[in-house]
C-alpha cells in the first residue's frame, strides 16, 4: 500500500508540474522571444583597424511590445566559421521591441594591411538568435610619390593645383576635390558620416551615383567608397591620407571607365 501511494503522490506531482509548464510560467520564458534580422556593414576601414556595424529595422517586425534582446557583434580572423581566437563583443544587453530603427558599432584594431577578416553582428534573446555574416579587407599600403600635386594621365605627367569643390548634394557625396584643366578635369567625391572629411584608408568607386535609397542613404556613408563623376566603377581604386589638416589623395594605377590610368597624389587644406 506504501509503494501505491508514493507512486500516486509522484504521478500527481508530475502533473501539477506539467500544468504550470502550460501555463507558460517557465517554457516560454527560458526560451525567449523571436529577434529581429540584423544588417552587417563597415565604416571607416583603415590598414589597421575598422568600424563594424550594425543596422536592426524593427519597424516590421512580427513582435513589438514588453521585452529586450541582446546585440553584438562576433569577430573571425581565419574563416567565417573558424572559431579560434574570436571575438565577441556584445554591444547593448537590453535593446527594447520598440518599432524603430537602430544603430550599433564597435571598433576593432591592431589589424594587418590587405587581410581579409569576417564578422557579423547578431540579435539574441534565449534561443532565438539572427546573424548576417560578413568580410571585409583592411587597406593595402599605398604607393609612394615624392612631387605633391602633380599627376600622370595615362602616362603623361602634369602638375596640378587641386581645390575643393562642392558637391550638389546627397547622391554626389558630401566633400570634394577638384584638379585638371579641359579635357581632362576630374571630380573626387566622397560620401561621409556627418558631413565629415574621409579618412585615411583605401576607397573603392562607385558607379555613376551614391546609393541613398531607404536605409542605404546612412549605411553607406564612410564605408570607403569614392565618385569620379561617371568615370568611376568599382574596379576604380584610390587612397587617402588624412592628417587632420590636409587631405592626401593618392592614385597608384587608378583605372577609369574610360581606361584612362591616373597615378601620382594632390593635396588640399582642410577648412
Amino acid at each position: 500500500m506504501k509503494k501505491i501511494f508514493a507512486l500516486f503522490f509522484v504521478l500527481n506531482l508530475i502533473t501539477s508540474c506539467s500544468s504550470d509548464g502550460d501555463n507558460g510560467t517557465s517554457d516560454d520564458t527560458s526560451q525567449g522571444r523571436e529577434v529581429p534580422r540584423p544588417r552587417s556593414y563597415t565604416t571607416y576601414t583603415s590598414q589597421n583597424a575598422v568600424t563594424l556595424n550594425g543596422f536592426i529595422d524593427n519597424t516590421n517586425n512580427y513582435y513589438q511590445g514588453p521585452g529586450t534582446y541582446k546585440v553584438g557583434f562576433v569577430f573571425r580572423t581565419e574563416s567565417m566559421n573558424n572559431t579560434n581566437g574570436e571575438q565577441i563583443i556584445m554591444v547593448d544587453e537590453n535593446v527594447e521591441y520598440e518599432p524603430y530603427r537602430r544603430y550599433f558599432s564597435t571598433t576593432i584594431s591592431s589589424l594587418e594591411p590587405n587581410t581579409k577578416y569576417f564578422y557579423t553582428c547578431f540579435t539574441k534573446n534565449g534561443i532565438y538568435e539572427e546573424n548576417d555574416w560578413e568580410e571585409f579587407t583592411t587597406s593595402e599600403i599605398p604607393c609612394t610619390y615624392t612631387q605633391n600635386n602633380y599627376v600622370s594621365i595615362s602616362g603623361v605627367w602634369d602638375t596640378v593645383s587641386p581645390e575643393i569643390s562642392d558637391p550638389m548634394c546627397c547622391d554626389e557625396g558630401n566633400f570634394g576635390i577638384t584638379f585638371g584643366s579641359w579635357p581632362n578635369i576630374y571630380e573626387i567625391n566622397f560620401n561621409e558620416l556627418n558631413n565629415g572629411y574621409p579618412n585615411t584608408g583605401q576607397y573603392f568607386g562607385v558607379d555613376y551615383r551614391f546609393d541613398i535609397t531607404d536605409y542605404n542613404k546612412e549605411v553607406v556613408k564612410s564605408s570607403n567608397q569614392v565618385l569620379i563623376e561617371g568615370n568611376s566603377t568599382p574596379n576604380t581604386k584610390l587612397f587617402t591620407i588624412n592628417d587632420g589638416t590636409t587631405l592626401t589623395v593618392i592614385f597608384c594605377n587608378t583605372v577609369l571607365r574610360n581606361g584612362t590610368v591616373l597615378n601620382g597624389k594632390v593635396s588640399v587644406a582642410l577648412p
